[in-house]
């Protein structure tokens, strides 16, 4: 029986996490090897794509059908280390908070030069 293709919204809610990849450009290289190796992958970035300040803050998921995780992980594991690795830590952590602390400092700014205009 061949193989129906799902729409990306239908590989977003069937696909599971496989890996972790700190930036864009790691994300698209991961799913690069999958896919060499016959493994449909796509990454899920969601809302930290539009608000990211200065690069990636959380990282891409690695998404692929269910059936394929064991092959995927086995795969990236010269990305990502065991597959049981943690999803954040300290560095993650510090990294979110320095993009929080940039994007209150740009506020502020801008709070402060708004009110200089307005005078």
């Amino acid at each position: 029986m061949p193989e129906i293709e799902l729409s990306e919204k239908e590989k977003r809610t069937r696909y599971v996490r496989a890996a972790y990849a700190a930036d864009g450009p790691g994300a698209l290289s991961m799913i690069a090897l999958l896919k060499e190796n016959g493994i449909d992958a796509i990454r899920q970035g969601g809302t930290k794509d539009i608000y990211k300040i200065g690069g990636d803050v959380f990282g891409e998921e690695i998404m692929v059908a269910p059936e394929n995780l064991q092959r995927a992980q086995e795969l990236l594991q010269q990305f990502t280390g065991p597959a049981s690795a943690p999803v954040s830590g300290p560095a993650s952590v510090k990294k979110t908070l320095l993009a929080l602390a940039a994007a209150l400092i740009l506020f502020f700014v801008l709070l402060f030069l708004r009110g200089r205009l307005m005078t």
